[in-house]
């Protein structure tokens, strides 16, 4: 095993006797869990050359060399140019390290790399004093714990450059596996660079899941470091009522152009909501909600609620309207229940027919309240008529009576 700061006091040699400092390695972090070299980086005459790995003969830690057939067959390299892959030294060392099994984030002082006669593998991030240290002196210092150690195979890094990922460079894109809230989590107490960054190595679904679990703050901040093409397709994939909460905060210009590009079911959703006062009911409430009418059969809703699902729409507890044209509300049905039911047996059979309702206009803490005393999953919201318009869920009543700035206003449990 040998550190970085190390390898980067070696020399680059051949057999007729030229040398070269070693300035950085390249590593195709895609590859391998534990990626090997494919290239090294060395300064000759003022130029940094790059070689292939398979240029490379032999490696001599006793003799801090790294031999090689030819030190002129090198390559010239400027600000990246000519790099296939990552370099430790230039992009991982003092990138931000984020350890997707304590969910922890640091930086990246030093890496410490497996070296044998013919290969080396990056296998773990140092974060502790003693890399600084051993940075400070130049290598001189050589302590260090294990407990600073991070196992690359657990780690993402970030560069702090949003459009680093659309330019091909080599992530892990493990931090997707973790779920949305807790990736939220992690963007919400990183710089907001890295945050945006965090948002584009994930797919645009759970992208707009972890975008709508942020911060209001942090969720402008973010949308700003995004092109117009990501930031519609985030805002397109968000629930109605957060994607709103967002754009309603957003420049005029800048909303008006959002909007535009919206897909029509979205932006009418969107457009809808921006219309009531951020503290009553309709400034709150959800609209993407499903709505079948009382004489559709079980077997049909079922179908209905796969194909809502599939839409990212509002599903735990469905609304039974007088028809499918008609919102007048009738009662409401559990996921459950539908489950449980006859496939032949009509939605007016097995519905709750006594259902409390909400007006857009009503103070919304207080219906809020309401919600929460009740412990239902969602209440309906009607207007004057008895139609059906939306409905304010457990999460956005949690979020009304919380501090504004507690994570449970950005908890999303049953959608």
């Amino acid at each position: 095993m040998a550190m970085l700061t190390e390898l980067l006091k070696f020399n680059v040699v051949d057999p007729d006797g030229r040398r070269a400092r070693l300035t950085d390695l390249e590593v195709a972090l895609l590859d391998d869990e534990y990626p090997r070299v494919t290239g090294i980086l060395f300064s000759s005459n003022g130029s940094t050359l790059r070689l292939d790995w398979e240029a490379v003969t032999g490696v001599n830690s006793s003799a801090r060399e790294i031999r090689v057939g030819d030190v002129k067959a090198g390559r010239k390299v400027s600000e990246k140019k000519g790099v296939v892959g990552v370099l430790l030294k230039g992009d991982v060392v003092d990138a931000l390290i984020i350890d997707l099994l304590s969910r922890r984030t640091t930086r990246a002082t030093d890496l410490r790399l497996d070296v044998s006669d013919d290969s080396m593998e990056l296998k773990a991030v140092d974060t502790g004093l003693g890399a600084m240290l051993r940075r400070i002196t130049r290598g001189a210092f050589r302590g260090g714990k294990n407990r600073d150690m991070f196992d690359w195979k657990y780690v993402e890094f970030l560069r702090g450059d949003p459009q680093a990922v659309d330019s091909g460079a080599g992530y892990h894109m493990r931090i997707g596996r973790l779920p949305a809230g807790e990736i939220a989590q992690i963007a919400d107490y990183i710089p907001y660079l890295h945050a945006a960054e965090l948002l584009t190595l994930i797919a645009d679904e759970k992208a707009a899941l972890v975008l709508q679990a942020m911060s209001i703050e942090r969720q402008l901040q973010v949308i700003e470091e995004f092109d117009d093409e990501q930031a519609v397709a985030l805002l397109t994939l968000m629930s109605p009522d957060r994607a709103t909460d967002l754009i309603g905060r957003l420049h005029v210009p800048t909303m008006k152009k959002y909007l535009a590009r919206i897909p029509m079911k979205q932006r009418e959703r969107i457009i809808d909501l921006l219309r009531y006062p951020e503290d009553s009911v309709g400034g709150v409430m959800i609209n993407n909600t499903l709505c079948i009418g009382d004489g559709t059969t079980v077997k049909s809703a079922r179908q209905q609620v796969r194909t809502h699902s599939k839409e990212r729409d509002f599903i735990r507890v469905i609304f039974v309207t007088e028809s499918a044209n008609n919102k007048t509300l009738r009662g409401t049905l559990t996921l459950r229940a539908l489950m449980d039911a006859e496939d032949d047996e009509k939605l007016s059979e097995v519905m709750d027919p006594y259902v409390v309702t909400l007006n857009p206009q009503d103070n919304s803490v207080d219906a809020a309240y309401r919600v929460i005393t009740g412990q239902i999953g969602a209440m309906a919201v009607t207007d004057p008529d008895g139609k059906f318009i939306g409905a304010m869920t457990i999460e956005s009543a949690i979020g009304q009576v919380v501090s504004s700035g507690s994570a449970l206003n950005a908890v999303k449990v049953f959608s």
